[in-house]
């Protein structure tokens, strides 16, 4: 086991869910030591059957794990495993036990250990370290095994390799410069522009508001247009850039982000709709949150009837654009599906997309900000030639159990991709569904 130093040398120790997480979480700790308890093996262990998101992540953590034991065999400390160059140990630490508390602690710490739970055979672990004289650390996602340990002045912290360092960058409002700026592109170092960067220019000698792209250059005005066959139409400025963007065959990656009822979701397949000559398929991908403890395989029938459920907004959104292409009436749920096969709208289950390439596909993934960073790394990888991949999102509303919007993979996809000549995005803050909905986003 790892022992105490003179060297500001360090030990992390890893709960479940951050492998989860990140299954690659293991080599990001540079010249420090990373400790992996025997609990969170067999949790792993326990998570590896099935096709969700999870049971991905564990095997994958898995493989990583035995790929470093193989590669360490004959090392001069079995004990220890080395990680990589410039890197440290990796370490298996058994559970040896509870605590045996004496009578100088407290009742609190005594309630710590209650129940016999992986989270309290890990902290178990953590404190037998520390008492042996390692610096170390537990890294964990979970808020209830960061309290237990802090309570047990065992120190804590979340894990931060992917984590956005400021996510409320990528909300602030649609960044505003005088009209006189636009003739002056020359001069706009001093307004720190980014690529592709949405501009709002108000009080124009038109006498109207408009909102222009920076074109690295130059700044593009963004006119007001309908989009294609769908006779769908903008409503406001920042929709406008977001069909824009969403129009331009140079742009590979969009990200829309903002409230419920700014219109992501609508604008992104009226537009994939209206360049369905350009795309061979137009796939469709949203998150399966799990509801009331239930997972996908336990809802009933096949995959296709497994996932309905949690396309229904997509849904609702081709039955808008149906409507507004043909004679407007009530439609049946039937007539959605097949309107939907006819122009080649597809499901696409995110755990199903590993080993896959998409060539010439219009890809929109609706919910993004409950993925992780290594998710999305997933689905953008998948990319091939011509094709096209929107994340739609609201980074304020994260219904996963371990995401914040400082580590959802929606936030640090922006960060990364932010400036790149192939990317843009923009950040929808004006609700169009009616003024209850935007007085519920705003006040409730």
């Amino acid at each position: 086991m790892p022992k105490s130093s003179k060297t500001k040398k360090r030990t992390f120790i890893l709960d479940t869910n951050v492998l989860i997480h990140d299954p690659n979480a293991i080599f990001s700790f540079e010249e420090h030591d990373v400790v992996i308890p025997m609990p969170v093996v067999e949790e792993l262990d326990r998570l590896k059957n099935g096709n969700e998101s999870r049971n991905l992540s564990a095997r994958q953590a898995s493989r990583n794990l035995r790929k470093i034991i193989e590669n360490g065999k004959g090392s001069e400390t079995p004990t220890s495993i080395p990680l990589g160059e410039k890197k440290g140990n990796l370490y298996f630490c058994p559970f040896n036990g509870y605590p045996t508390v004496s009578s100088t602690e407290d009742d609190s710490f005594k309630n710590i250990f209650m129940e016999d739970t992986a989270d309290n055979r890990i902290i178990a672990i953590a404190r037998d370290l520390k008492v042996e004289g390692a610096d170390i650390t537990l890294v964990t996602k979970d808020n209830n095994v960061f309290i237990k340990a802090m309570n047990l002045k065992i120190n804590a912290e979340d894990y931060t390799h992917d984590m956005v360092k400021n996510p409320d960058q990528l909300t602030e409002k649609i960044k505003e410069i005088d009209p006189e700026d636009l003739d002056l592109p020359k001069n706009t170092a001093d307004l720190e522009l980014y690529l592709n960067q949405p501009v709002m220019v108000k009080g124009c000698s038109d006498g109207q508001d408009h909102i222009y792209r920076w074109q690295g250059k130059d700044f593009d005005l963004i006119k007001r247009e309908e989009i294609g066959k769908t006779k769908v139409k903008p409503k406001n400025l920042e929709q406008d850039f977001a069909v824009n963007i969403l129009m331009d065959p140079d742009l590979s990656a969009i990200a829309l982000i903002g409230s419920a009822g700014s219109g992501k979701t609508l604008l992104a397949i009226a537009c994939a709709i209206s360049q369905r000559d350009e795309y061979d398929r137009i796939l469709v991908a949203r998150p399966a949150i799990e509801l009331s403890n239930k997972t996908m395989g336990f809802l009933p029938g096949n995959l296709e009837e497994k996932y309905n459920p949690y396309l229904a907004p997509v849904r609702s959104a081709c039955r808008f654009i149906m409507d507004k292409m043909e004679t407007e009436q009530k439609r049946k749920e039937a007539e959605v599906a097949a309107w939907m096969d006819d122009h080649g709208i597809e499901l696409l289950p995110l755990s199903m997309i590993r080993g896959d390439t998409f060539h010439h596909a219009f890809i929109l993934v609706d919910e993004a900000q409950n993925l992780t960073p290594n998710e999305v790394k997933t689905i953008v990888s998948r990319a091939g030639e011509d094709t096209k991949i929107v994340f739609t999102g609201d980074i304020n509303q994260i219904d996963v159990q371990y995401l914040t919007k400082e580590t959802s993979g929606l936030s640090h996809l922006i960060e990364r991709f932010r400036g790149q000549k192939y990317f843009a995005f923009i950040e929808m803050q004006k609700s169009v569904r009616s003024p209850l909905a935007e007085a519920a986003d705003k006040l409730l």
